[in-house]
């Protein structure tokens, strides 16, 4: 095997150990026109069972996506604050079969986009999931109105929501 090609290996196994870990990928040097995503956290909040139960999915009814709440730990901040965003979803498949999901979080400001980041997964089993990841505010950050558009995306569906809030 040629160095160059055992190199490009190595570098796919660090890319999948840390895109498995939750780390966001931007290429820019500065995502979002200064604005800095950090790793994100995602934690199981229902395993499949309650899910069911509180979805009353029926397996036959195919696969349920859904994007259950989005928040964000303060509605007003100030150039340079960093703030945390919390998504909460649920997934279920008729055979509870782990599938691939993508969730995409954009920021807009006067319906300019500032950037775009996603986070991976590459599977994701049945269940009701937290995720959080913390995002940080250039110190130059044009005081208005944000919006943070979270989006769940999977080969059966999509689900949005939309959130705001104020830099003063």
């Amino acid at each position: 095997m040629s160095t160059e090609r055992r190199w490009v290996g190595i570098l796919l196994v660090v890319l999948l150990i840390l895109g498995g870990s939750g780390w966001v990928f931007n290429p820019s040097q500065k995502p979002g026109r200064g604005v800095v995503w950090t790793r994100y956290q995602t934690q199981k909040q229902q395993a499949r069972e309650e899910a069911v139960a509180r979805q009353n999915y029926c397996p036959t009814g195919g696969c349920v996506i859904r994007l259950e709440d989005v928040k964000i730990n303060r509605s007003r901040a100030i150039p340079g604050d960093t703030l945390t965003l919390t998504t909460t979803y649920t997934i279920l498949t008729p055979e509870n079969v782990p599938i691939p999901l993508t969730i995409s979080r954009e920021l807009l400001h006067d319906g300019k986009s500032l950037g775009r980041v996603q986070a991976i997964n590459s599977s994701n089993k049945n269940g009701t999931f937290v995720q959080n990841i913390d995002f940080t505010l250039p110190a130059d950050a044009t005081t208005g109105s944000y919006t943070v558009v979270t989006r769940v995306n999977t080969g059966y569906g999509m689900d949005e929501k939309r959130l705001e809030f104020t830099v003063y």
